[in-house]
This record gives C-alpha cells, sequence and structure tokens, in this order.
C-alpha cells in the first residue's frame, strides 16, 4: 500500500467518521439518558462491529453478501426491522414521557453495558452499507492479493475502527454537555422522539434500498 493511497484512505474514513448515521444516533440518545459512559460503550460496540466486518472482508464472507442478492436482502431487511423497532420504541417513551411528570429528578435509569454494546454492534453489523464499504472500497487501496492481502484489510479495518470510536466518543461527551446545560429532564423526551423519528426513517429507507 503506497503513501498516498494511506493517505486518500485516511481522507474517506475521516469523511465517513464525521457524517453521522444509525450508530451515531444511538450514542447520542444513549449518552443523553445514560450518561457520556453510556454512549461511549454503545460506540464500542459499533466499532466491534466494523472490526468484525474486516474480518470477514479478509475471508471472503463480506463479498458473498454483496454479491448474494438474497443474501443481501435477509440482512437488509433485519437491519431495517431492527432500526424501525428502536425508533419506534423510542417515539413511544418520548410520547409516554412527555404525558407524566418526571419520577427522581434527574436520576439516570441503569442499563447495562452488555445491552448499550449489543446496541451498538447489532446496528452495525445489520447494515449492509458496511459490507460495501469493505467490498467496493477497501480493495482499491489494497495492492497485495491473496493471503497476503489479510493483515491489511485488518490494519485498514482496525483504522476504521478506532475513528468511528473516537467520532462516537466526541459526539458522547457533547451530548452529555448539552444535556447538563439544556437539562436532561427537558430534554431527553425531545431526544427520543427525534432519534425514534430518524432512527425509523433510516429503517424505511434502507428497507428500500437496492443492491450496491
Amino acid at each position: 500500500m503506497t503513501a498516498n493511497a494511506f493517505l486518500a484512505y485516511m481522507g474517506v474514513v475521516v469523511l465517513i467518521t464525521a457524517t453521522p448515521g444509525p450508530d451515531t444516533a444511538l450514542v447520542l440518545r444513549n449518552a443523553v439518558r445514560h450518561g457520556w459512559s453510556a454512549g461511549v460503550r454503545t460506540g464500542t460496540g459499533s466499532a466491534a462491529g466494523l472490526l468484525l466486518w474486516g474480518l470477514a472482508a479478509s475471508l471472503g464472507i463480506a463479498a458473498v453478501l454483496a454479491a448474494s442478492a438474497e443474501v443481501f436482502v435477509i440482512v437488509k431487511l433485519a437491519g431495517a426491522a431492527y432500526l424501525c423497532y428502536l425508533g419506534v420504541r423510542m417515539i413511544w417513551r418520548a410520547i409516554r414521557d412527555r404525558a407524566r411528570p418526571a419520577i427522581g429528578g434527574d436520576a439516570r435509569p441503569e442499563v447495562s453495558t452488555k445491552t448499550l454494546f449489543r446496541q451498538g454492534l447489532i446496528t452495525n453489523l445489520l447494515n449492509p452499507k458496511a459490507a460495501a464499504f469493505f467490498t467496493a472500497l477497501l480493495p482499491q487501496f489494497v495492492t497485495a492479493h491473496g493471503v497476503a492481502a489479510t493483515p491489511v484489510i485488518i490494519g485498514l479495518a482496525l483504522i476504521a475502527a478506532t475513528a468511528n470510536l473516537t467520532g462516537q466518543c466526541v459526539y458522547a461527551v457533547a451530548a452529555h454537555r448539552t444535556t447538563r446545560l439544556i437539562g436532561r429532564r427537558y430534554f431527553e423526551p425531545i431526544l427520543d422522539g427525534v432519534v425514534g423519528a430518524v432512527l425509523t426513517a433510516l429503517g424505511c429507507r434502507l428497507m428500500l434500498t437496492s443492491r450496491p
């Protein structure tokens, strides 16, 4: 891999990291509702998903997904259903919280690290666009072939995952600080409604997405 190709790849990774997606929406929502560390744990799941996609690409599994219309449709529908499920739950919670007075002040509800990590991981793994990233984009930057390409692909995936996690941490901390300034009790229902609508819309859009 040449220096120019590496710099070009880094530019693409930075651009993708700075562009919000379903993972970012979940990180923002969890950071507001449960604190910045919850957003970071959600982002860790998202980064782990990218690493798994990188491993799949190195083994050729991601290429099978991109090439197979049937497998692509299965993953696409599963991802769309999951996003819509999360979105509708958040919208319902926003309506419910707005309809009744807050109880317990600003005490944050408990949520397990496993749940937060799983949300970020599943959202990433059920996104067929991630497969497209590793089958359509990475090959343009990898000059090695066969077995020699495996460590290069995994290394590039590690860079993408690290950049993704770094960006999610920034979003989590920013969301937490914004919440402290505005007031969590009033900001939570608004963000739940907005993020829920965004995730539902992304799920519907994903359902209509054709093969990359």
